[in-house]
């Protein structure tokens, strides 16, 4: 936890590291999450959607107060090398920046909101930095992935809701953010880090005598919140070594255009939890995990087909082909502006994205 800061504090760290002379973002990002420690919680739950609406005096003060979080995480998007200094991550590794990621990306989505009413280039700025700060973290575990996904959502809202604001290089600006591939292979890194946890288990439990293994293995299931049958240690090792391999089968599957691909880990992972129950702890979740990861894909192609739109028309949805189906999403009039609509399902309905 980092402590609060008052006002003079506040200016020194902002002042103290330079992107030009930094070669870790991590420092600026931290700077950044102490910044926001800083502000009430009030603040915060003003902070936490982009949308909410304050009186003119208390925006005015919190656009003041947030505005250093966001020039910080500006010169951090500068900077490729992004350390957090976690080491090797275990089931028990603490990772407090995941959330303060989120808090200062919702800051600056805030910022571009309700600080930047005439500065159009600015709030571009502050988009692309959440998307950036986003990129450095998802690949780490699939809880960071989630919620980069979640915060791409919440930028992609923004931009959809603004979209007659941004044009010319703006527009450019942020169609390549929305599309840089790292978005398609951070749920793959991410998986590969959930596999290499699960070696690493694997590691610890095989340097325990048997009983203690199983002791340590009786824990588990509290962490996962699944039920799950007692297993020996031979047992658990082996299905570790499957749990790892089908994680590093996703992780590929991820990564591959090919339908057969996924279809071959689907029936490996409906197969692993059908033969070992312990299994579940670790995989039950990732149909769910691949659920999201595909959804996003098209809500991140929806808001780079729509900026192509504001600015060059209907005629533009050719060359941003909806990734579910390699076909032009379908787009519909409004009084106000536009909707695009995808031919992939989410709950049951066709995803869709309306542009004002």
């Amino acid at each position: 936890m980092f402590e609060t800061a008052d006002d003079s504090t506040q200016k020194a760290m902002v002042g103290q590291t330079n992107a030009s002379v930094t070669t870790n973002a991590a420092d600026l990002y931290r700077q950044a999450f102490a910044l926001y420690d800083a502000l009430t919680n009030d603040e915060k739950n003003i902070l936490s959607d982009w949308r909410t609406n304050v009186d003119a005096s208390v925006e005015s003060e919190l656009c003041q107060k947030i505005r250093p979080i966001c020039d910080l995480m500006h010169q951090a998007a500068a900077v490729a090398n992004c350390d957090w200094g976690v080491g090797p991550i275990v089931l028990d590794t603490k990772l407090p920046h995941i959330k303060q990621t989120r808090d200062i990306s919702r800051a600056a989505l805030w910022n571009a909101a309700h600080c930047r009413s005439n500065d159009v280039s600015g709030a571009t700025d502050d988009v692309v930095a959440v998307l950036r700060l986003d990129q450095k973290v998802s690949s780490s575990t699939v809880l960071a992935c989630l919620m980069d996904m979640a915060l791409q959502n919440m930028a992609a809202a923004y931009v959809a809701q603004n979209i007659g604001l941004f044009g010319g290089t703006d527009n450019q600006r942020l169609a390549a953010a929305f599309s840089d591939p790292s978005h398609e292979e951070a749920p793959s890194g991410a998986m590969k880090e959930e596999a290499d946890t699960v070696d690493r288990l694997a590691v610890k439990l095989a340097s325990f005598a048997p009983d203690e293994a199983e002791k340590e293995l009786s824990k588990l299931p509290s962490s996962f919140e699944i039920d799950a049958p007692a297993v020996d240690r031979d047992a658990a090792l082996a299905t570790l070594k499957q749990v790892s391999d089908l994680d590093r089968e996703l992780a590929k599957a991820l990564l591959s255009s090919s339908e057969d691909t996924y279809e071959t880990w689907l029936r490996h992972w409906n197969g692993l939890q059908a033969a070992s129950p312990f299994s579940k702890q670790f995989v039950a979740t990732d149909d769910l995990f691949v659920a999201k990861v595909r959804a996003a894909e098209v809500n991140r192609a929806l808001v780079v087909a729509g900026l192509a739109v504001a600015e060059n028309g209907p005629d533009a949805l050719a060359a941003h082909p909806d990734p579910s189906s390699g076909q032009p999403f379908v787009y519909t009039e409004t009084a106000d502006g536009f909707v695009l609509q995808s031919s992939h399902q989410l709950n049951g309905k066709p995803m869709t994205m309306q542009f004002k």
